[in-house]
């Protein structure tokens, strides 16, 4: 008979796998991706050596740690993604090399959220952020720092 172990798990990671599943609390479904999530870890950690696991996909290099653009108070890690909408139109950038690069161009914040339009857009109100390893996309302005 199983026996539930309460599990602690740091605020950001569990609005994370509660938004990724859908569920808008940890119900089952959480439960449920959590326990797979563990369970294909554990059977990846003690594997047989040299042997490949079967329909494996090769994991994605995660972005080197310490590396990305600083805006202002904001950091952005290499790997996050830009977006921002003029006209029904969403212009999207990512930061790779600690540049921000929308369409193989070098660009900055104010540039990007102004490539379409008036040019007077506060790039902190008009851009949307993902960041690596998230689903869901932020409001610049909401991820920056007290200053």
């Amino acid at each position: 008979m199983p026996h539930p172990i309460p599990l602690h798990l740091p605020d950001d990671v569990l609005i994370s796998l509660v938004n990724q599943v859908d569920e808008g609390w940890y119900g089952p479904k959480s439960e449920a991706a959590l326990c797979q999530l563990i369970r294909d870890w554990v059977a990846g950690q003690f594997a047989a050596p040299g042997l490949p696991e079967p329909d494996a996909a090769a994991p994605a290099a995660p972005p080197e740690v310490g590396k990305g653009y600083q805006w202002k108070q904001l950091f952005l890690p290499n790997g996050t993604e830009l977006r921002t909408t003029f006209g029904g139109k969403s212009t999207y950038a990512q930061v790779q090399d600690e540049v921000i690069l929308c369409g193989g161009a070098a660009t900055t914040p104010s540039r990007l959220a102004n490539a379409s339009g008036c040019g007077t857009r506060n790039a902190w109100h008009n851009i949307w952020l993902r960041f690596p390893g998230e689903s869901t996309w932020k409001l610049a302005h909401r991820c920056r720092p007290p200053a």
